[in-house]
């Protein structure tokens, strides 16, 4: 028997229930669809459970004129993957996506009409009802009414065009359209920010920096780290609709970045956890992360795809990468703010719907202005006697003050004094039932629960206070529950491993390039493990790698780039194979068979690539770009500048990537440490 979803003013529902899950996009026309499934599984391992994507109209159809919707278009074979992987979807067809692509995802035909686009215009709503017609036949089966995954639809994005056939009119007039084709769904959304909604649910978003940004300057500090409630969120404008009507639900929190040509901040896992903690404190009921998985711009039959000033767009983009910093990065490779998200999302399957109901307030002294660095701030989400404090002590790029002795207070529950680091985000729990059993405090936070016990984490003394006998709680230090994921065997267990674990339909691997190490809560030997147990260590060693890598520097062939070639030697005998290239410069490209494949935007990290997308060529032409002392750049550390240019390649390596099976037979027959 299939969910039902629904909305009040306050929260999603799901079955009638308070609903609070974790959404993540990616577009599935940026990535191989032969590896679609292995993705989204991944993708369902760091707490995901709606899958977001747009449909680029130019993706589908180029300059040809006819729509496609084969091979890395196939919309349906992905939302079949959704399926298979446990997933719901939500549509994201535009017709204008923006998403850093060409002209928005409109194809150049649009563009060069005399059509007035993005209006109730008849000749371009005769184009939308064609294009999302097409799209129907693809999808329709695919709608949850259907027995598919589709739960939602958003009706353009970033729509802020005022004026006679515009404004509201024009997304009702486009909501109309749809429902007239037959999409069908529970969910109908529209974006919010300074936006016209129509009648459709808004949904916000914020990003830790602003790549769009024309300044190469340092900017001021980002107010995604500030607390603030859905009517006064930051950087939103003034609100074309009423928010007290709607939840609050984000569609773009920011997994990442994608850098511009101009300015290339680097996002670091804190970042996206700060700013995760902050909306969540702030009364979020979705989290809505764009993107989570990156991926690449296909190539055009005659443009590249990607946003560029040569067609009109304030800045210039990788012709390829559309990595975005993401938790799941370009090529599949997991990103440290995968493993902060997750830490968040196994909160929320576990107590999402105590969470949802709960109202947020903001405390009258807790900072408005980002730039504040030594006040403390804090929120807290109650239903008026239990509930949670959000602390947050984290502003990127600066530095903050150091707390001592602070009694932290919520409803009538006074925390005992503790000390707040800078760059420390949390938040704990007080008069929160566990079981039967109340927690009246607890400083420390709450991860999951684990069969009849419940686990948190915290990197001080966490103080648990109870009302009677206390639970079986097992707490864990910040880290170990940055690498826990809680996996089924034959019955609930918490694995603590460095090294990414997926669980699939096909059992639990671990995703691992050195000798794994892990513990097991509780130990497989002692199904019945107490919660204040140590959890087993075991150990795993990896099959052995045959692949060498040979670099040769070829000759310059200008002052603006040096070449090298690097061939790949050796059988190779995992599930993937990642270089590294760790270089200094403007840019670098991989050119393959006298190609163009791959390029990257130096922000000042590595670069990694994953082969197997081209199925591991054994001879690659890496080409690295000079930059020049003055090229108007911003990243947030300055390069090495010699005799006016900054151009090195320190090295590159190749490491197999292999997916190794984790089972209790496994494991009690391995190292067990």
């Amino acid at each position: 028997m299939k969910s039902t979803y629904g909305w009040t003013k306050q929260y999603l529902t799901k079955d009638g229930k308070p609903w609070l899950p974790v959404m993540g996009e990616f577009h599935f026309s940026r990535y191989p669809h032969r590896y679609w499934l292995e993705e989204l599984e991944k993708m369902k391992a760091g707490g995901v459970e709606i899958v977001s994507t747009y449909i680029f109209w130019n993706h589908h159809e180029d300059i040809s004129g006819e729509l496609h919707w084969d091979g890395d278009r196939d919309i349906h074979f992905f939302l079949s993957c959704c399926s298979k992987a446990g997933l719901l979807a939500f549509l994201r067809p535009g017709p204008w996506c923006h998403g850093e692509a060409r002209h928005g995802g409109f194809p150049d035909r649009l563009i060069e009409s005399d059509m007035h686009l993005r209006s109730n215009d008849p000749a371009y709503l005769e184009e939308v009802r064609c294009f999302w017609s097409s799209l129907f036949e693809q999808v329709g089966g695919d709608l949850l009414k259907n027995g598919g995954p589709v739960i939602g639809i958003q009706i353009e994005n970033e729509y802020s065009k005022g004026g006679n056939g515009c404004g509201d009119e024009h997304i009702r007039t486009l909501t109309k359209i749809a429902k007239d084709i037959g999409f069908d769904v529970p969910l109908w959304t529209a974006t919010g920010w300074s936006s016209y909604i129509g009648d459709l649910l808004p949904v916000s978003g914020g990003y830790v920096e602003e790549p769009w940004h024309s300044s190469i300057e340092e900017l001021p500090a980002n107010d995604c780290f500030i607390f603030a409630d859905k009517e006064h969120l930051p950087n939103i404008g003034k609100y074309l609709f009423d928010p007290s009507l709607f939840p609050f639900l984000t569609a773009e929190l920011g997994g990442g970045l994608q850098v511009t040509y101009n300015r290339r901040p680097r996002v670091s896992a804190t970042d996206v956890g700060a700013a995760s903690l902050i909306r969540l404190g702030s009364g979020a009921n979705l989290l809505g992360y764009y993107v989570f998985h990156g991926g690449t711009n296909p190539s055009g039959e005659k443009y590249t795809l990607q946003e560029s000033r040569s067609v009109g767009n304030s800045c210039d983009l990788p012709a390829f990468s559309y990595d975005f910093q993401a938790p799941i990065r370009e090529y599949g490779s997991i990103a440290e703010s995968f493993r902060e998200i997750r830490m968040l999302s196994m909160f929320l399957k576990d107590f999402g719907e105590t969470l949802a109901p709960m109202d947020a307030v903001i405390p009258a002294d807790s900072p408005r202005d980002p730039e504040n660095t030594q006040t403390l701030r804090s929120a807290v989400r109650t239903d008026g006697r239990s509930g949670f404090i959000f602390i947050n002590n984290y502003q990127r790029r600066r530095k903050m003050k150091k707390h001592e002795n602070v009694r932290l207070c919520a409803g009538d529950v006074r925390f005992p004094p503790t000390d707040i680091l800078p760059g420390e985000y949390f938040f704990f729990p007080f008069h929160m039932m566990l079981g039967e059993t109340e927690l009246i405090s607890a400083q420390a936070t709450p991860l999951c629960r684990l069969r009849d016990s419940f686990v948190f984490y915290a990197d001080r003394d966490p103080q648990y206070s109870w009302n009677g006998s206390p639970a079986k709680v097992l707490t864990l230090s910040r880290e170990d529950a940055k690498n826990a994921v809680k996996v089924k065997f034959d019955d609930e267990y918490l694995i603590i491993c460095k090294q990414p674990v997926i669980e699939t339909r096909e059992g639990v691997f671990c995703l691992a390039r050195n000798d794994i190490e892990l513990k097991v809560f509780p130990a497989l030997h002692n199904n019945g493990g107490e919660a204040g147990g140590n959890p087993a260590r075991y150990a795993l060693p990896l099959p052995e790698s045959y692949i060498k890598l040979r670099v040769n520097p070829l000759m310059k062939v200008s002052d603006l780039y040096r070449e090298y070639e690097l061939l790949l030697d050796g059988k190779i005998t995992g599930d993937d194979v990642f270089l590294t290239v760790d270089y200094e410069g403007d840019q670098a490209e991989i050119i393959l068979d006298g190609k163009k494949a791959a390029d990257d935007y130096y922000r000042g990290e590595s670069w990694e690539i994953g082969l197997k997308k081209w199925d591991f060529p054994r001879k690659i032409i890496l080409r690295i770009f000079a930059m020049t002392q003055g090229t108007p750049v911003f990243t947030d550390e300055p390069l090495n500048f010699v005799n006016g240019r900054a151009l090195c390649l320190n090295g590159v390596t190749a490491k197999e990537e292999f997916r190794i099976k984790i089972s209790p037979k496994i494991l009690t027959e391995s190292d067990n440490t």
